[in-house]
């Protein structure tokens, strides 16, 4: 009787931890709607950041920018809904890639007057 009961509980916590594994993965963002800034209260904070805003989207209950910051740099940002504070932001330099993301190296051209 004590190995049922011993398994019984070890099977219930197992049930128990499952069950929260959805509630552990959960959102980046995790604020009610009825608080979020509109669309474009969003828009109107990027451009005074000086951002170009490409693409506006939500993303794990944020809302996520892709655009190109105030020197030019491509970036990805990710907002609080609620403050619009930036939580994540990934930016690179465009500058050596094409418009197809692939690197170009430029090598000088060769002295002609030399050879």
């Amino acid at each position: 009787m004590r190995t049922t009961m011993k398994l019984q509980l070890s099977l219930t916590t197992l049930c128990l931890a499952l069950a929260a594994a959805p509630a552990l993965a959960g959102k980046d963002c995790d604020v009610p709607v009825q608080r979020w800034q509109s669309r474009d209260a969003v828009m109107q904070h990027a451009a005074r950041q000086g951002w170009q805003v490409q693409r506006l989207k939500i993303d794990d209950g944020c809302y996520e920018i892709r655009g190109l910051d105030a020197q030019g740099r491509a970036f990805k940002a990710k907002l609080d809904p609620e403050t619009l504070n930036v939580l994540k932001m990934k930016q690179r330099d465009d500058r050596d890639h094409d418009h197809h993301g692939d690197h170009r190296k430029t090598d000088p051209a060769p002295d002609t007057a030399t050879q």
